[in-house]
């Protein structure tokens, strides 16, 4: 057995230990990484033994088929939240008046870039991403100049849509943190000990800026302004309370679980 698949094999070893799935094609971009930056992937795992994600160790994600740059303060992209994309683009074939998209906890920016990749070269649109983080927003602004969308997309500091002047026909997309208390707790060890806490963590009952966000879209009163945010399901009964006056469309993800929520938010 040649060196290099005893090294692979080692490195597949670990990584099933440390709770990967994919194993080979992970693997193989350690190998990679490793060879790339002439270090040894014994250092790597060691850093994967501990649960950190292979994603912060690499500084980089997959999002919708593209490659993300990303940091320890950026939440890494979960597979489901590829669904948003979708869900944005069919909403947006369907309402053709809605010119503003905006991004509320853009993080990365995955979403908005998905989205500015896709639909930009439609006319009149508005692409803008709003973070309360400026380093968040730093990351973003890259991934922009990466894909080249830099110039389609507005990148805003602000605490959700604070001090934001909201549009008429305006579609918002949210991925806020929405994990509750008693669940933050029992995630695993990789997301608990590395991954930005604040965004994550949702408050009590997983609702605490959901619930800030549509008092601010409210308050706005706006015409023909939609709503997209994706939760964790178990809050859905609360969310439906506050959003008890609205048509509220429940979207389940790939998995069949409640995970995405489009409502008209019209005053």
């Amino acid at each position: 057995m040649s060196e290099n698949l005893k090294e692979l094999y080692q490195i597949q070893r670990v990584l099933k230990d440390s709770g990967y799935n994919d194993t080979s094609r992970i693997s193989k971009e350690i190998q990679d990484y490793c060879n790339k930056k002439a270090i040894s992937p014994t250092l790597v795992l060691e850093r994967i033994s501990t649960g950190e994600p292979w994603d912060y160790i690499r500084g980089e994600s997959e999002f919708y088929g593209n490659r993300f740059y990303l940091n320890r303060k950026t939440l890494i992209p979960r597979p489901e939240t590829e669904q948003m994309v979708d869900i944005a683009i069919s909403f947006l074939e369907g309402n053709s008046n809605h010119k503003n998209i905006v991004d509320v906890g853009t993080g990365s920016g995955c979403i908005i870039i998905s989205l500015a990749k896709l639909v930009g070269d439609k006319k009149g649109i508005n692409f803008v991403g709003i973070d309360i983080d400026k380093d968040t927003l730093q990351v973003a602004k890259e991934n922009s100049l990466l894909h080249k969308v830099n110039e389609k997309i507005s990148f805003l500091r602000g605490n959700l849509l604070k001090d934001f002047e909201l549009k008429d026909e305006t579609l918002i997309i949210a991925n806020l943190p929405y994990i509750p208390e008693e669940i933050y707790k029992k995630l695993d060890r990789s997301v608990v000990n590395f991954e930005p806490r604040r965004a994550l963590l949702g408050g009590k009952d997983g609702l605490k800026y959901y619930k800030k966000l549509i008092s601010q879209i409210k308050k706005a009163r706006k015409k023909d302004i939609s709503l997209l945010i994706e939760i964790e399901p178990s809050t859905l009964k609360n969310l439906r309370r506050i959003l008890d006056n609205y048509e509220v469309h429940i979207i389940k993800d790939y998995r069949g679980l409640n995970r995405f929520i489009l409502v008209n938010l019209d005053t």
